[in-house]
């Protein structure tokens, strides 16, 4: 069963501390403590957006949603493309992780899972030496790359949301 754990905090960063700043929502109904994600700008904008991803291990993920709660039922921060969000990018927030798959343990980073706000664990260990291979190595620097948050809870259940710390996007080499 999954825990919401300091559940008192309803949106916005765990500590005063927290960098957050405020991005247009891509999409309406985006998860509240979901992976944030850079996205192409809209028409006639010149700023990128913000909106979940679906990308296992997306290396555009900057940080996580915060608020404001504007769909406390259905815990959506927007209700409506192009409203402002709130996105912790550095500091101390809640992030909803599935711990089934993989176990997450305390000081483990987060990728963004292949389901919208959703994370899940940075596989980065280095395969065994008999598997070593492009597809095992391309996945281990995808997730090293992709880590935008790092665990403050362990978790072993799908739809747990935990504190984290977000250290933010690593970005993409060109």
């Amino acid at each position: 069963m999954a825990t919401h754990y300091l559940s008192h905090i309803t949106s916005g960063p765990l500590d005063d501390d927290s960098i957050v700043v405020s991005m247009l929502a891509e999409e309406a109904n985006i998860p509240i403590w979901g992976p944030a994600a850079l996205v192409a700008a809209g028409s006639g904008e010149y700023i990128a957006r913000a909106g979940p991803t679906a990308t296992e291990a997306d290396p555009v993920a900057i940080g996580v949603f915060v608020g404001p709660l504007r769909d406390a039922d259905n815990g959506y921060v927007s209700t409506a493309a192009g409203q402002v969000v709130h996105v912790c990018i550095k500091g101390k927030a809640k992030c909803k992780v599935d711990g089934n798959a993989d176990a997450i343990a305390v000081g483990d980073g987060l990728v963004p899972h292949g389901a919208d706000g959703v994370a899940e664990l940075a596989k980065i260990d280095p395969p065994a030496a008999d598997t070593y291979n492009t597809a095992s190595m391309t996945t281990a620097l995808k997730h090293a790359q992709a880590v935008f948050a790092v665990v403050l809870y362990a978790s072993t259940v799908d739809g747990d949301i935990i504190p984290v710390l977000v250290c933010g996007c690593r970005g993409t080499p060109t």
